[in-house]
């Protein structure tokens, strides 16, 4: 059965389409509700990373392959925040903390390195992120819904309580989500060049690249980076699933494109974090198993490393552990929609697994499920039209983001339920502008 025909030169489809205007829009608001907010009172995991932000001064010296690399210090957290947080002092000119700070905050963690306006320094390049993270968004809804729903789902995202609160924090989450989205704008602009083009859309690999790179960049932040990979790969699978009639070699394309983005992506991550690639000679013998390990042993060991942190976690905070996969569920559905939907109170209260903090989840998670119908009828229009059904890819990224969320979250925390909002919000777009577009147009109708 042959394609359907690509659709007329004369300008990209309407949900290829993103306005520079409501990008440029929702990022001005974005940065001033993040600024307003970058004074809050600090939280207690934020000084791990700042006192921890000296690593990078040794990587600059040229010294990436010292046995230091392979300490608890270097390799329990993720690099990515301490790269963000030592540049900002740089810049600013601020004194680093060194290795005796680090080990400080691990033997008495309510201690405080620096000052308010250190504090302040370090959570600039967070606040940044988060800013690139609601840009993206928009792009991607523009892709995905079309330009009108941009604006709404990039402010939905900003206002998100969650989101908000992590855009203001010196931790992982920020540039997590960021690079993410950024990762999945790029490989969805990549995807939709190959979908809409007749032969092996050489255009599109440049796109992948650096959808890879962005998701390598989410994973130095924090390993829910992963989520843009297993997104891409679906994809992957919804191309060629659509794309009917398709050559071998055109298939194949899309397969290498996708291979691509997780080479870029684990090309980055190796590449970026000294404790992947450090081989000290005459290691001291605790770390000399590590020293011995290659890349992919390293990588498993990080994972199982995070596997025994959060078996620890659920052991000392019980109250918060999800020991059962109904829990998880019942967890991600009430709470993830709840307190830290749009509708959620800016701060929340962990010890209370559900409360009336959670009762905006009656009307955003209908909004959620509402968007997500229109959506997938969305794509249906979009590929009948001859179109990419992006809207497809949308209700994609949502699934896999709910079920990785729901089979992997350990403790009832708010930042285990920060991937799915993202989604979530520009879903909860699609009935919003619809709803408004009605409102708006009711006057002059009558």
């Amino acid at each position: 059965m042959p394609e359907p025909a690509p659709k007329p030169p004369s300008g990209p489809p309407t949900s290829a389409r993103f306005p520079a205007l409501a990008v440029a829009v929702v990022a001005g608001v974005s940065a001033l509700v993040f600024a307003s907010e970058i004074r809050d009172e600090p939280f207690v995991d934020e000084y791990a990373y700042i006192t921890q932000s000296y690593q990078p001064d040794a990587l600059y010296a040229g010294m990436g392959n010292e046995a230091a690399w392979l300490d608890f210090l270097s390799f329990d957290l993720v690099p990515l925040p301490k790269y963000l947080i030592n540049a900002a002092f740089r810049v600013t000119g601020t004194p680093r903390p060194g290795p005796y700070d680090a080990a400080s905050w691990y033997r008495n963690t309510s201690s405080r390195w620096g000052t308010t306006r250190d504090l302040m320094i370090a959570r600039l390049p967070f606040a940044c992120c988060a800013v690139l993270g609601c840009a993206a968004i928009c792009g991607l809804a523009g892709l995905t819904a079309g330009p009108r729903v941009m604006v709404l789902a990039g402010f939905a995202l900003a206002m998100n309580p969650l989101f908000r609160l992590h855009a203001h924090r010196a931790m992982s989450e920020a540039p997590c989500e960021a690079f993410l989205i950024l990762a999945l704008l790029l490989g969805l602009m990549g995807w939709t060049r190959w979908w809409s083009s007749r032969g092996l859309a050489p255009a599109a690999l440049p796109l992948w690249f650096a959808s890879g790179c962005c998701a390598g960049l989410s994973m130095l932040a924090k390993f829910n980076g992963l989520l843009a990979l297993f997104t891409m790969a679906s994809w992957g699978v919804l191309g060629l699933a659509t794309a009917r009639g398709a050559s071998f070699a055109r298939r194949a394309s899309l397969v290498a494109g996708v291979g691509l983005a997780i080479v870029s992506a684990a090309g980055t991550f190796v590449l970026l974090n000294p404790f992947m690639t450090a081989h000290p000679v005459g290691t001291p013998e605790p770390m000399r198993s590590l020293a011995e390990m290659g890349a992919i042993s390293r990588f498993r060991f990080l994972i199982d490393q995070r596997r025994e942190s959060s078996a620890s976690q659920q052991r000392m905070f019980a109250h918060n552990a999800l020991l059962g996969p109904l829990e998880r569920a019942k967890v991600v559905a009430v709470q993830g929609l709840g307190r830290f939907g749009l509708l959620g109170p800016p701060k929340s209260d962990s010890t209370l697994r559900y409360d009336v903090q959670d009762l905006g989840a009656l009307l955003w998670m209908p909004l959620v499920l509402l968007g997500l119908v229109r959506a997938i009828l969305l794509g249906r229009r979009q590929r009948i039209a001859g179109e990419p059904p992006t809207a497809w890819a949308l209700v994609l990224w949502a699934a896999v983001s709910a079920a990785v969320v729901t089979l992997y979250i350990p403790m009832a925390w708010d930042r285990y339920l920060l991937p799915i909002q993202a989604p979530f919000a520009v879903l909860a777009a699609i009935p919003l502008r619809e709803a408004l577009g009605r409102l708006l147009l009711q006057p002059a109708e009558s």
